[in-house]
This record gives C-alpha cells, sequence and structure tokens, in this order.
C-alpha cells in the first residue's frame, strides 16, 4: 500500500471535518483589506458590556450538523470568517440546538438536523493589537 493510499482516508475526514459548519455573511463594512486572525477574534456574549466605539462589521449566521459539530467548533468558525472580514471581535447572540421533533424527523428520513448561530462581527479600535486567550471548555 502507497503512503498516498495509506493517506487517503486521514485527508478525507480532515476535510468532511473542518466543512462541517457553514457561515452566512451579511457584510456592514468592508474592512477584508486588513484581516485578523481567528486567534484575535475577541468573543462577547449579550450580556457583556461593548465598547461605543466599536463599529458593526457583518452579521453572521453559521449552520453546523449537529452530528459532526459542537458549540465551540461554530464559535470557531464565525471567529474565522469575522476576522476574514476584518472584525477582531464577535458579539455571539446565540446557538441553538435543534428540537427533539426536528432530531426525530432528520432520523427518520436520514436528513440529520443543524445547530444554528448567530454573532455580530465588530471592529473595536480598542482591542486593536489585544490578544486575548479563548479557552472553551466542552461539556459532555
Amino acid at each position: 500500500m502507497t503512503t498516498m493510499t495509506r493517506a487517503l482516508p486521514a485527508l478525507a475526514a480532515g476535510a468532511l471535518l473542518a466543512g462541517c459548519v457553514t457561515v452566512g455573511t451579511s457584510v456592514l463594512m468592508d474592512r477584508s483589506a486588513t484581516p485578523v486572525p481567528q486567534q484575535d477574534v475577541f468573543v462577547f456574549l449579550p450580556d457583556d458590556s461593548i465598547a461605543p466605539s466599536c463599529e458593526r462589521v457583518a452579521i453572521l449566521n453559521a449552520q453546523g450538523s449537529t452530528d459532526w459539530t459542537d458549540e465551540s467548533q461554530m464559535i470557531d468558525k464565525m471567529r474565522e470568517e469575522a476576522g476574514k472580514l476584518g472584525a477582531n471581535a464577535i458579539v455571539l447572540q446565540g446557538i441553538e440546538d435543534p428540537s427533539g421533533a426536528e432530531r426525530f424527523a432528520g432520523a427518520l428520513f436520514g436528513t440529520g438536523s443543524d445547530r444554528d448561530g448567530q454573532a455580530v462581527a465588530l471592529w473595536c479600535p480598542e482591542r486593536a493589537g489585544a490578544r486575548d486567550t479563548l479557552e472553551v471548555v466542552r461539556i459532555r
């Protein structure tokens, strides 16, 4: 068996898992000329205080299969997309799992079910250059 033949299943699995979260964007202010690395995109929660100098960059709508994604992957993908647009923060509006009925129907018809996440991407001048470490705790 060649090295390429052995590596193919691992590459296919990695591609499958990496593509499980999709993010739709509605751009409000184009800052894409100055992208921000994902690890530098800060996550605000809905009740957090946000400086009035922050400007809205985009509205983000994420979707991912409940079978292949968790909330931390949803947040990471929204941070990545926000950074590509030049945002250095997101305000997480929420992540919703499908109802029991939706899960049942998805299992019954073999279509699966998706969780949805929403966030607003921001450019906050006072956060420019700030490096925060976001640690996501996975609860099983």
